[in-house]
């Protein structure tokens, strides 16, 4: 598993599997106060980024040769650190805490490693599953009884797939939530899209 992560500074995790990333991780790219949760958490940040407004002062000196400043405010935090981190040849990225607190932040967030203009690929953690970007024809692992969810913001796409409970033929999503609430029937299933790029959503056991 690629160990580079972008921990943003929203809810931390608390389900076994972003923490098992997260522990397992080399690189460690905070969102500003990311790290004030991360260092009570019991960890070092690789870098911290951003416009420096929510890190504690006493961490602000203690790892201030870590320090990314940038004052950009039409950008949030995740992407400022989406941004450095795709400048700066990371070619992956898991991004953790960047959901809960508030619901307007977690919809940006999510739809961010969707619809950024961004070559990182990116999957995004939550406590409850994970979302990931689906082009082409791509197989995900997968369990019997897994929740699988399929967003398109992009109606003109076609979507065939298998091994899920609901068989999607040449099907187009006409609005966001169509596609939601299907369920894995294998080990593995496949999407298949026309063009374009999808958002797909597998949930934890």
């Amino acid at each position: 598993m690629d160990s580079s992560i972008i921990l943003a500074n929203g809810q931390f995790p608390t389900h076994p599997i972003p923490l098992q990333i997260l522990n397992e991780a080399t690189t460690i790219i905070c969102c500003d106060g990311a790290v004030n949760n991360l260092v009570e958490y019991g960890l070092k940040p690789t870098y911290i980024i951003g416009d420096m407004d929510s890190i504690s002062p006493e961490l602000k000196i203690k790892y201030e040769d870590r320090l990314i400043h940038v004052p950009n405010q039409k950008e949030n935090d995740l992407r400022k650190a989406i941004n450095w981190a795709e400048k700066n040849n990371f070619a992956k990225a898991h991004i953790l805490g960047a959901s809960g607190k508030r619901d307007d932040h977690n919809l940006a967030n999510i739809f961010t490693i969707l619809e950024y203009h961004s070559k990182l690929e990116m999957t995004f953690y939550t406590d409850y599953g994970k979302f990931s970007v689906g082009k082409g024809e791509q197989i995900f692992d997968s369990f019997t009884g897994e929740q699988i969810s399929l967003f398109s913001t992009d109606k003109t796409i076609i979507i065939t797939s298998t091994h899920l409970k609901y068989i999607l033929i040449n099907k187009k999503l006409t609005n966001l939530y169509c596609g939601s609430l299907n369920e894995s029937i294998n080990d593995f299933f496949t999407i298949s899209i026309s063009h374009g790029k999808i958002l797909v959503y597998q949930a934890f056991k």
